[in-house]
């Protein structure tokens, strides 16, 4: 009998180690967003929680990413944005999408990566201290609407003043890799130009 008990211990010790090694839990750090940036929190679109963790980083830059596949109306951008999340963790090893915010064809702003953990990139830069935002579809072929400029000022606004982010730090995946065309001509020409910052810089002094 007593050996059964003994073995039956045994059996409980193992299931309870696998449960809380199956369970691990990793911070997030949950943003509270202004009046004047509305955005679709994680649990809203279905984000499944993290499996992994990394190390974490304070923001200290803002950069620009587009994904580079055409994106069309017809599809479902909670859909596609599951589809990344699962691609990432799974093919590519990461542990999450690899951007902090994605903003679809009609400018609703998403929440992805956590912002306390540093994004991911296919090329040469280092994007540790970056809040990253993916501005989902191929602007190599796809015109950044005005909508799509809007929400994208208004997040920009958010993180510079939620960071302390000077404006110079507002910059784009193409202004540190040589090797990439993002984020596609059309969105790159309204940093080339400035005027995407010029919008934020007098966003932020109305909203004093």
């Amino acid at each position: 009998m007593k050996k059964i008990i003994n073995f039956l211990l045994i059996i409980i010790g193992l299931l309870f180690a696998s449960c809380t090694t199956s369970n691990q839990n990793y911070p997030v750090t949950e943003l509270e967003y202004s009046d004047y940036v509305e955005v679709i929190k994680r649990a809203d679109w279905g984000w499944l929680s993290l499996e992994k963790g990394k190390t974490e980083a304070k923001i200290k830059h803002i950069t620009i990413h587009h994904g580079g596949v055409e994106f069309t109306a017809d599809r479902s951008p909670t859909e596609a944005i599951r589809d990344l999340q699962k691609w990432s963790r799974a093919e590519k090893d990461w542990i999450d999408i690899p951007y902090h915010f994605m903003i679809d064809l009609n400018g609703n702003i998403y929440e992805a990566r956590p912002i306390n953990y540093p994004g991911d990139t296919n090329t040469e830069y280092d994007p540790t201290g970056h809040a990253l935002i993916e501005i989902m579809g191929n602007y190599e072929i796809q015109k950044f609407s005005e909508v799509q400029q809007k929400s994208l000022v208004n997040i920009i606004a958010f993180l510079v003043k939620e960071f302390s982010i000077p404006l110079a730090e507002i910059k784009t995946h193409k202004d540190y890799s040589a090797i990439t065309a993002c984020p596609g001509k059309d969105v790159y020409r309204y940093f080339q130009d400035s005027s995407i910052v010029k919008r934020v810089e007098t966003f932020l002094h109305e909203n004093e």
